[in-house]
């Protein structure tokens, strides 16, 4: 049967379309034939690679049209402030220490107190052999009597003209030399005697009854640890966040369930050019007598800091001008430049113009451009 004139005359347009689609649908598979059947050697992967990569003339991009925005992951931005917990080792010290030394050489005739023993200011100590001592304070003691019998009489016979003005005057000075004997001889006596300088706890004695001691000889020591001053050091770049009254923690080894709460009492005037620390001390409560003198402590020391806008560690980036996050202003991405201070928890503290609350592009910054329209798909807070 031949066909009828409408079908031939609808025939080209047709033919052209269904000839059009076909040759778009054939153009892969002639690629790959050609190559496979031409001479040069040519793998089958690349041939795949170049089917894959082909697209149709009616999916391409136009020309001049605008870029599709990005995807992104954000997160706000929060305040935090930059708060620092110190953790160093101290040294702890009686509030008052001291170690016993006799004034003068000498034998020890008297040991009056136990290792432990609380003694008050002034409790003789010990005390050294004073014999000759004493008989030379009681001989100063019998030439100032005698001098003062003959100054008053001397002193009696004024105005009769019996004895000279400068007779008299040489009594009264022989009066004033023998009485600053007798305070030397006294005096020579109270140096063989070591007492107590404030009130404490004696520590083990060093000497015992019949020693021969020296200036240079330890005796004992003696504590008043009712309160233990202790000595840290803090690195100089905080040392304006240290100041007076601040509290402070410490822990001990032979305690190690124990906090023990004090506050800094003093700040040293130096820092020291070497190892850039600056000394503090603070005071310990010691009312259980539970610390001693000499004992380490690990000290624990809050210094508050001042309020910083804090991002995710992924949300800075690094360039040609320093550090910087992506912020997101209005559906566009804004570089905004910022100074990271520390970095705490997964999160930065920086300095800059960013604002609290803005949001900020923490995934997805690798196609990011200044004022490029982006698409948030997530939040990474």
């Amino acid at each position: 049967m031949r066909p009828s004139s409408s079908t031939c005359q609808t025939a080209p347009h047709l033919g052209a379309q269904v000839l059009a689609s076909r040759a778009a649908a054939a153009a892969p598979c002639f690629v790959c034939t050609t190559l496979l059947r031409s001479a040069r050697p040519f793998t089958l992967a690349a041939a795949l690679g170049l089917v894959l990569a082909w697209t149709p003339p009616s999916q391409a991009q136009a020309p001049g049209a605008t870029p599709s925005a990005p995807p992104v992951i954000v997160a706000p931005s929060t305040e935090a402030r930059d708060d620092v917990t110190l953790n160093v080792i101290g040294n702890g010290m009686a509030r008052q220490s001291v170690t016993l030394h006799p004034a003068v050489a000498g034998e020890v005739a008297q040991v009056n107190f136990r290792t432990g023993q609380s003694v008050k200011a002034g409790h003789v100590l010990i005390r050294l052999v004073d014999r000759s001592e004493k008989l030379a304070a009681d001989l100063a003691a019998a030439r100032v009597d005698a001098a003062q019998a003959l100054t008053r009489r001397y002193e009696g016979t004024r105005g009769t003209g019996a004895v000279p003005e400068s007779v008299v005057d040489e009594a009264r000075a022989a009066l004033r030399a023998a009485q600053i004997e007798r305070e030397q001889a006294l005096e020579a006596v109270a140096d063989r005697v070591v007492r107590a300088p404030f009130d404490g706890v004696m520590g083990l004695a060093n000497v015992e009854l019949g020693d021969r001691v020296t200036t240079d000889t330890t005796l004992a020591t003696l504590d008043d640890r009712r309160a233990l001053r202790l000595d840290f050091e803090v690195p100089e770049a905080y040392l304006s966040r240290v100041a007076a009254r601040q509290p402070v923690t410490a822990t001990n080894p032979a305690y190690p369930q124990r906090t023990f709460a004090g506050e800094i009492t003093e700040v040293d005037t130096r820092v020291d050019p070497t190892t850039r620390n600056v000394r503090v001390r603070a005071t310990l409560p010691n009312n259980e007598d539970l610390l001693r003198s000499g004992m380490s402590f690990q000290v624990q020391l809050q210094l508050p800091g001042q309020a910083y806008v804090s991002v995710p560690e992924l949300a800075l980036q690094w360039g040609r001008d320093g550090a910087f996050v992506w912020a997101v202003r209005d559906g566009s991405a804004v570089q905004v430049a910022a100074r990271p201070v520390r970095r705490t928890a997964g999160r930065v503290l920086i300095d800059g113009e960013l604002k609290v609350g803005e949001t900020v592009v923490v995934e997805g910054v690798q196609r990011l451009r200044a004022g490029r329209p982006v698409r948030v798909i997530g939040n990474g807070s």
